[in-house]
């Protein structure tokens, strides 16, 4: 191969190593999901329904963020979406980059149409976030779970009691009755997180010791700093 050709040869081959080894860029299906989140976060921060919301958030240890919860059927319920979780310091009340989540489960009960919903839970200690990391989780059997108030009063951030894993808030786009989070696994998509950050990451590493991030994250991280 003459030396120019071969030159040209090895500064594509590095370029195309760079691409592929590199953190997910806007257009990826994980920085849409990001983006996603985003928009969902700052809809519930303008909406006044959702006021007493922020002093959960403020005091949460971690928080899901799920775009697109979807369930149907009729008495015998089904859902699935993906979503993202970020870890709050609780010294510093920082945001940590985002590791990608599954959930999907199924439940009997008095239920019927179909809906898309976007959710955020809140996970008010450390144990709970411990086992969405580490175990194969479920919702109200692994930790209890309730709904989260839902109105334009003012939350009593001084006295109000945690007495709850988690909480969950949620905004409906279609005809269902009633949302219901019993019984819903939560499962971290590694392959998503190592594609993102363009490494192979550990929950940890984003979360807690943060040795990984992305700035495709950042404006989701500063909304919710708003809260």
């Amino acid at each position: 191969m003459p030396l120019p050709t071969r030159r040209l040869f090895l500064s594509a081959l590095l370029l195309f190593s760079l691409a592929w080894t590199a953190p997910a860029r806007a257009g990826s299906e994980q920085q849409r999901l990001v983006d996603r989140a985003r928009i969902v976060v700052e809809e519930f921060l303008a909406d006044p329904e959702f006021q007493r919301m922020r002093v959960y958030v403020q005091n949460a240890y971690a928080v899901i963020v799920v775009p697109d919860l979807l369930k149907a059927g009729f008495f015998l319920g089904a859902e699935y979406g993906k979503g993202v979780l970020l870890a709050r310091d609780v010294r510093s009340g920082a945001w940590s980059d985002p590791i990608f989540v599954e959930l999907y489960g199924g439940s009997i009960g008095l239920q019927f149409g179909g809906k898309a919903s976007d959710v955020i839970l809140t996970v008010m200690n450390r144990a709970a976030l411990d086992k969405i990391l580490t175990s194969n989780f479920k919702i109200g059997t692994d930790a209890s779970v309730a709904a989260g108030p839902v109105g334009a009063g003012v939350g009593a951030a001084t006295t109000l009691q945690f007495g709850e894993d988690l909480y969950v808030f949620s905004r409906g786009k279609g005809l269902y009755g009633g949302l219901s989070v019993e019984g819903t696994a939560i499962v971290v998509k590694g392959d998503w997180n190592n594609r993102y950050y363009g490494q192979s990451v550990t929950p940890a590493a984003v979360l807690d010791e943060r040795r990984v991030t992305n700035t495709g994250s950042q404006a989701l991280r500063d909304a919710l700093a708003r809260f």
